[in-house]
Parts: C-alpha cells; structure tokens; sequence
C-alpha cells in the first residue's frame, strides 16, 4: 500500500490486512454470511462523522482498542512502526522470548518446550492458530485444577513460573514510548484541546500502555483516570462516582488496568489495608493488569476494573445523544461489547461509529451487531453497516481532496472502461489521526513540520 500522506491524491492501495486486538475471534473470519443488496456513500458517512466529532453540545467518547499502536507510523508517514505488535506477532515474540530465557548461560529452565506443549494443546480443528491468549487460558486452567499431579509433564510450580515469564514478556512488548515527531497519538490529543465542550471527552481502552497519557501531557492537557494525589496517586472510587472534575479535564478510563498501576498493602493502625497505586515507573509485582486470556470476563468483574467499566456504562446514561467512537478494536471481547450494546439498546438517542481496519468481511461479529443494532454504524475498508443495511461502497464516493488521504479510489482492473471502488481507512489510527488533525485546523497530511 502506498500510505503516503504528502502526495495530493493517494494512490491506489492493497486492501490491508486484520491488525486485531488482544483477543482471538470464535472462527477465522471469512466472507459475510449476508448478501449485500445496499451501497453506501463513503464521502457522506465521512462528513457524518466529522459533524458529530466538531460538534461541542454532545457527549464525545471515543474507544480505542490494541490496534491503536500499530497506527503509529514512521516520521514520513510512510508505513506502521509497530510499535506495540498486535496478537499474532505478539505470540510470535513471547516465543522468542522464552526461547532465549532457557539460553541463558546457568539456565536449566524449559519454558520454551513446556510452551510448545501447551501450544499444541491449544490447536484447534478448523486450523486456526493459537495465539498467547489461547496458551494463557489453557496454562491457568490446567494451574486451577485439583490435584497437584503434573500434566503435560509440566507442573504445577513450572505452570506458575511458565505463567510469570509469559506476562513479564508481554509487559516488556508493551512499555514503549511514544516516538517524539508528530503521529497518531499528538494529533489525537491536538483534537482534544482543540474543541471547547459542554460535557468532558472521555477514552476508555483496553489498552494497558501510557501511550494516551503521554500524548495527553505532552501537549500538556489535564486528564482524569480515576486516580487522586500527588506524590504516590492511589484509586479512588468516590471521586469516579461523585465526578466533580472539571469538565476540560477528559476522562481517561483504562477498562483492563495499566502496566503503571500496582497493588500495595499498608499498615493502617496496626490493620493491614490493600490499595491499587499509579507509579512513575513500571509496576512491580502487584501489577493491576487484565492479561490476555478467556478469563478476563471475570477479571473484569473485580475492583478497579468494575469501576472503569461502569464508566462505559454510565457513558450511555441520560436522555441526550451521546456519541461513541470506536477505532482500533474488532468486537471480539464479549464483557465489552456487553457494556457497549447494552448502552446501544437502553438509550435509541445514543449512537456509535465502529471504524474497522480491514474489509466488512473480516468483521463478521461487527456485521452482525450493527445489522441488527440501527444507532450502530460500521465504516470498514470496503463497505459499510449503515441503519441495520450491510453493503459495499457505491463507486464515485471517495469525496476527492476533500476526503483525502483517508478515502481513495481504486481502479479494478478486467473491464473497459476500469470501474473505481472506494476505500475507507478512518479505521488505521494514523488516518484517524489525520481526520482529525483536519478537523482543529491542521494540515491533514501528517508532514514533519508538524511535529
């Protein structure tokens, strides 16, 4: 793909492929199940879009999935820096990782092959391939069991080392600095500032990096995150609950934890008393971190994770129209889409825009949602779920300059005259970025003098 957003038009593009969140989905997503009768125009669900993101009487929230870090690109804008690797290549590292772990000179360790067994274990008939999450579940099902007898000839002490090197690895993927010229990211935070509202923006993510709060403060914009005090801030559930923050202070609700919040124990009065903290540095062991694996949803349903999810909850509360954004995360965490369906289905006023990376038949579980959700809009590379109606974009909608380089058209060859078929990209986080960057009066193309 020629992502070049220097040149005046861009140029015609490969379709990209799924960068998927932290989660795997139930089947290898094929071609939709539905036939598509509907076109859709692209320009105008663009310039619908961008209505609802300018407007400052509304309630903004945007959430931002594991994709979000691979919209980070280089200093061109030239391709992905990936910067915090998606599933795939994650479990791909965590193997490596292990590998070199077993290396190391004095090491009498098996992670790698105590791994590969579970691994193994995790293949599945269709062919799908197991991801960390997958090895994760199987290795803390096998680590809840009665009995203490080994399995797979691992046991059940090497089960809980296995597990303490796998997420030591994913923390070590994850702790990444934002890169220091203009991206995703600042322009993100540039449309934060840029817009005076009514009502605070809230980001709820399931994200466990400080990439937000980095762009947040470089800019510098005040934030909120549930979490009060200055020189060790501790969670605090009564000031999420009373909210009295201002309203230029956005919300930043972090639904699976941070690798920056750590659980403590202090003597009270002769009492001992657990509390979640937020450190400077890396979290020690008491790390508050949903990791990847089939179990979040309980996870979930514990403190502090609770309460940032009763946020997204109470995001659709109220007799107004508040407007949800939804970029870099592909519906496949069930606890989730409960809390943002729910929401869809109590308040008819409310409306959410699902920008998805790749086409509408990678998304079967997106599809499926809107199609039966009408104030749930999916806008993916190739086509669109617009009022309950699957269908593909109508050839002469990419809007021209006005769009670019967020949507294009591409000539399909085998036919004369070549009909063009547009594309939509507002689901890679960099052209987000872009969108919005046009939006507070940048350039929308993303050049070093930017930065």
């Amino acid at each position: 793909m020629n992502n070049d957003p220097h040149a005046p038009a861009p140029a015609p593009a490969p379709a990209p492929a799924p960068a998927p969140a932290l989660a795997v989905p139930d089947s290898t997503p094929g071609p939709l199940d539905v036939k598509l009768p509907q076109v859709h125009d692209a320009a105008q669900q663009a310039r619908n879009l961008r209505q609802v993101l300018q407007d400052n009487k509304q309630r903004i929230g945007c959430f931002l999935g594991a994709g979000c870090p691979l919209g980070v690109y280089d200093e061109s804008g030239g391709a992905s820096i990936v910067l915090i690797p998606a599933v795939i290549e994650l479990t791909k590292r965590v193997a490596l990782g292990l590998e070199r772990l077993d290396a190391e000179p004095g090491s009498s360790s098996k992670l790698k092959s105590h791994w590969d067994s579970l691994y193994d274990e995790c293949q599945s008939a269709d062919g799908k391939i197991p991801t960390v999450e997958d090895v994760l579940t199987e290795l803390r099902t096998l680590a809840n069991r009665r009995g203490s007898a080994p399995v797979l000839g691992i046991s059940k002490v090497e089960l809980s080392e296995l597990d303490e090197k796998i997420c030591s690895l994913i923390v070590n993927e994850i702790s990444k600095p934002l890169p220091e010229y203009r991206n995703s990211y600042n322009r993100f935070a540039s449309w934060i500032g840029g817009v005076s509202r009514d009502s605070p923006a809230e980001i709820f993510t399931p994200n466990y990096d400080v990439l937000f709060e980095q762009a947040l403060e470089r800019h510098p914009l005040p934030h909120f995150d549930g979490f009060v005090g200055s020189r060790e801030p501790w969670f605090d559930l009564s000031s999420i609950e009373s909210d009295a923050i201002p309203a230029r202070w956005t919300r930043l609700w972090k639904l699976h934890g941070s690798i920056n919040w750590e659980r403590i124990e202090e003597n009270v009065n002769g009492t001992k008393v657990a509390r979640v903290v937020r450190v400077t540095r890396e979290a020690a062991n008491g790390k508050v971190m949903i990791y990847p694996s089939h179990l979040k949803y309980d996870q979930s349903r514990r403190m502090p994770y609770l309460a940032m999810l009763d946020r997204l909850r109470a995001f659709f509360h109220g007799r107004d129209a508040p407007r949800l954004v939804v970029c870099g995360y592909s519906f496949l965490d069930d606890h989730l889409n409960e809390v943002i369906l729910d929401g869809l289905r109590g308040n008819r006023n409310a409306q959410c825009f699902a920008l998805m990376y790749s086409e509408l038949g990678a998304h079967p579980r997106a599809v499926e949602y809107a199609a039966k959700q009408g104030n749930l809009t999916v806008l993916a590379w190739d086509g669109a779920v617009v009022g309950t109606r699957p269908g593909l974009y109508r050839p002469g909608t990419a809007g021209g300059d006005e769009h670019a380089p967020w949507l294009f058209e591409k000539s399909m060859p085998g036919s004369d005259p070549e009909p063009t078929s547009p594309y939509c990209r507002l689901g890679d986080f960099h052209y987000f970025g872009l969108f919005l960057e046009q939006l507070c009066g940048g350039s929308g193309h993303g050049s070093k003098s930017d930065a």
